[in-house]
């Protein structure tokens, strides 16, 4: 991050971060970082005061200096960190696989917005109801991390997002969707680029599975044959019309309801009807994700009204939650260790590792006199210890959290 030239490709000008300022781009970058959700004013005196290793910071730039540094900063900056700091992982990490697949699940959500009139000539307007944003991720079952993220205003469908994570797939990958992604030229663009899918199929989506839904065959394989609507849409996608062959599995809850999946694993033999429960189950790790990033990080707290200022802060928070799960796995080996003999498994609590990323996140990324790997070492160590017992199994009944979770005004951030 403190190479000229990586901060030249993020620059919004050519003669961006070429002074000597106090907000030059690491420090701004690492500062739109450190987990933020107070004002702008508390958060930079808590940033330099980090910086000088200090109660008080001994001076402080003004949230006009934020503003004007922050309109010079490609949002762009944190996805590619996002995606260095992924490959640097997977690197030294030992990849987990379902049956020889990378698990992956896509999911989207709207992200509620502060009000103004940039805003909702870019992303839309929701008549008396708050300005929305669409957003969606490609998140990785088995690191839990956040590999890609697409905002986008609401007139562009999930579907459309997802074609934007194929490109962070490779193949062999198996991508589970959850109900609303059912469309020909999706699983025509998955075929064509070696990329598997596995999604929950709404009764009515294509007439070739209906003698399934009646059925009770626990699997079975269709030939999908393309409408005369279904190929133009191929076409406008760059996706090949011609019929498909998908498998049908059956799914029954524990509730007595019945699901059908609709997968390009062909393998019956190999992959039985059985496994699909189990590993359409995972695909909950992505819903927990936006939870985390909802409820924890504050995501939808934002700390400006501009477009450029909404994905900053998104992409920011991002990377940061994916930077607080690299260290919670490598402190979740500790902790599987140290209480390996207790009757339960444990596992390192998420809230805890975000917390612990508050401001030593800052000590991490930025030169000081500090002992780095003496501080990772020291979170890990800490880490290993914040942890819960695994009780499989739990269920609760689901409310809606939408009505629950207050908003985030600009001018009521909170003080403390």
């Amino acid at each position: 991050m403190s190479c000229p030239g990586f901060s030249r490709d993020f620059r919004l000008s050519d003669t961006a971060f070429t002074r000597v300022r106090d907000l030059p781009f690491q420090r701004l970058v690492a500062f739109m970082l450190n987990l933020r959700k107070g004002s702008t004013e508390q958060e930079l005196a808590g940033f330099f005061a980090t910086l000088e290793e200090q109660l008080v910071a001994s001076a402080t730039p003004t949230r006009a200096a934020f503003s004007k540094a922050r309109k010079q900063l490609s949002e762009k900056v944190f996805a590619a960190l996002n995606r260095g700091a992924i490959e640097t992982f997977r690197a030294g990490w030992k990849t987990p696989l379902w049956h020889g697949f990378r698990l992956f699940a896509v999911d989207g959500t709207t992200l509620r917005l502060p009000g103004g009139a940039a805003l909702e000539a870019f992303f839309g307007a929701q008549g008396s109801g708050p300005t929305l944003a669409r957003a969606s991720v490609l998140y990785d079952i088995g690191h839990d991390l956040v590999v890609d993220t697409q905002v986008s205003a609401t007139r562009v469908s999930e579907r459309e997002l997802a074609v934007e994570h194929l490109a962070a797939a490779r193949p062999g990958d198996l991508l589970l969707y959850d109900r609303g992604y059912q469309a020909f030229w999706l699983f025509a663009l998955h075929l064509m680029r070696g990329v598997e899918f596995c999604m929950r199929l709404p009764r009515g989506s294509f007439s070739a599975a209906d003698a399934f839904w009646e059925g009770t065959e626990p699997s079975a394989i269709i030939t999908l044959n393309p409408s005369a609507q279904q190929r133009r849409d191929c076409r406008a996608q760059g996706a090949p019309d011609v019929p498909l062959r998908v498998r049908l599995v059956r799914v029954r809850l524990r509730g007595g309801e019945t699901e059908i999946l609709a997968t390009s694993i062909l393998e019956e033999a190999r992959l039985p009807a059985r496994l699909f429960a189990q590993l359409y189950h995972r695909r909950w790790s992505v819903e927990e994700s936006y939870k985390r990033q909802k409820r924890w990080l504050e995501v939808e707290n934002f700390s400006g009204r501009s477009v450029l200022a909404v994905r900053q802060d998104i992409h920011a928070k991002i990377l940061a939650l994916n930077l607080a799960a690299m260290v919670r796995a490598v402190a979740q080996l500790l902790a599987t260790r140290r209480f390996a003999a207790r009757k339960r498994a444990y596992q390192v609590r998420a809230c805890a590792a975000l917390s612990a990323m508050k401001n030593n996140l800052v000590r991490l990324l930025i030169d000081s006199s500090h002992d780095r790997d003496g501080l990772l070492k020291c979170l890990i160590q800490q880490l290993s210890s914040s942890v819960d017992a695994v009780r499989p199994n739990r269920s609760f009944p689901r409310s809606n959290p939408g009505k629950l979770k207050p908003g985030f005004h600009v001018p009521y951030k909170r003080a403390a």
